[in-house]
């Protein structure tokens, strides 16, 4: 049994069968998760801005930003002037961190939705929304891959999509930003399925689902974005 917030968070990631029913009911251990999830994310873009040539990283910007020439040359040059450092920083970190709590909302108000009709839940937003921290863990893995990636990096000449380490473009496919796919691949993050995994497992531990249908509504939110993802890009193509 986790003994506490800190060692359920990490049992989250090497035992979720034994975190999963100790926090069922710990109202004020979500907490835990949410700070090392969002800090990992502050952390991450903090030390890629330390470590990062920054004026290469700008030059390469508004290089993707003229090939895809969608903007004037008045518009890169009002855009050049906006991409300093301090900005950029805020930028990132707030808006990482923040786009983790929106999807956490999103996902507990669909579990809140989906799980209504079934008797044995009574369980509301909050309880999912702090459910949502625990099975966000894998995001505290993937920011330290990425800053373990910048540490053995020497050259400092990382874009910031080179952050997603775990990403089905990093570690397969590579198409460049310039590819209608490039969004896509490097949204499909193999430990997205992680966290997938835990929903299942959570829906299981929590309200007995068996396994086939706690999988299945653990995926569909996911299959029906990257499929309706997916759809669009072949019919834009």
């Amino acid at each position: 049994m986790s003994a506490n917030p800190l060692q359920a968070s990490l049992d989250m990631l090497i035992s979720p069968n034994i975190a999963l029913p100790a926090v069922k009911d710990k109202k004020g251990w979500w907490l835990v998760p949410f700070l090392l999830c969002t800090g990992s994310i502050i952390s991450l873009f903090l030390y890629y801005f330390a470590t990062v040539d920054f004026a290469w990283l700008k030059e390469t910007m508004l290089d993707q930003m003229a090939v895809q020439g969608d903007m004037s040359e008045e518009e890169l040059q009002a855009v050049s002037e906006y991409l300093t450092k301090t900005p950029m920083v805020w930028s990132s970190t707030i808006g990482g961190s923040l786009s983790l709590v929106v999807m956490n909302i999103i996902l507990a108000l669909y579990l809140m939705m989906v799980t209504k009709a079934n008797a044995s839940s009574n369980y509301g937003f909050g309880a999912w929304f702090a459910f949502s921290w625990w099975i966000s863990m894998p995001h505290v893995v993937a920011a330290l891959m990425s800053m373990l990636m910048l540490m053995f990096s020497s050259s400092g000449m990382i874009p910031l999509e080179g952050l997603g380490v775990t990403t089905l473009n990093s570690l397969i496919f590579g198409v460049d930003s310039s590819s209608a796919w490039f969004g896509f691949l490097s949204g499909l993050d193999v430990l997205m399925f992680w966290s997938i995994a835990l929903i299942a497992m959570g829906l299981s531990s929590w309200l007995g689902y068996d396994s086939k249908k706690a999988a299945t509504i653990a995926s569909a939110p996911y299959l029906l974005i990257y499929g309706s993802w997916a759809l669009y890009i072949l019919l834009a193509s």
